[in-house]
């Protein structure tokens, strides 16, 4: 279980360098881990987040479930942003190029819903995988996520590929009360 655990932060850390959530310069350590979710932070204190790693994750074409796919496992990520009006941003990181310029949407609890957009204009490969919400959806979907119990995403491939990942959302609001009391 560590194997998979320090396995796992490794893929993390490349990410989070890949995609610009911290500088490769940066040493990036693990305040806490509250349930499902884990709080990180760098030296500076000042890109903050909490990552949660997908519990469960399936794969549809043409309405059919597919036994296997070639992707990673989603992570939803809640990044301190003071410019924020929320304080907050919201990632997806889906670990498959998603549909450029798609709108997929989070459920909480099977009722409450969030949109997460891809960039209509990728950067590079790694961008690709992203998805993020809309500035004022973030204070909604905290509050969401502090309540609900499961949050499942649903998402398209650039191949057309339906994705449904589930997050557990146990520990969340105790992740997002330290990262508030770790980050500046």
């Amino acid at each position: 279980m560590k194997k998979n655990l320090f396995q796992s932060f490794l893929i993390l850390v490349s990410i989070l360098i890949s995609s610009n959530l911290v500088r490769s310069e940066e040493e990036l350590r693990m305040s806490a881990s509250e349930k499902a979710w884990s709080v990180f932070y760098p030296n500076d204190k000042k890109n903050c987040f909490i990552v949660s790693q997908s519990i469960k994750d399936e794969a549809f074409r043409n309405g059919e479930k597919l036994s296997s796919v070639n992707r990673d496992r989603g992570k939803l990520f809640i990044q301190k942003n003071p410019s924020s009006p929320a304080g907050f941003v919201a990632s997806f990181s889906a670990g498959y190029p998603l549909k450029i310029g798609g709108k997929f949407v989070l459920k909480v609890d099977g009722t409450k819903k969030i949109v997460f957009l891809a960039s209509p204009k990728p950067k590079n490969s790694e961008e690709k995988n992203w998805a993020w919400t809309q500035v004022h959806d973030d204070k909604n979907l905290i509050e969401h996520l502090k309540v609900g119990n499961k949050a499942i995403m649903e998402a398209e491939s650039h191949r057309g590929t339906i994705t449904k990942d589930t997050f557990e959302l146990a520990g969340f609001t105790k992740a997002i009360e330290r990262l508030q009391k770790v980050c500046k």
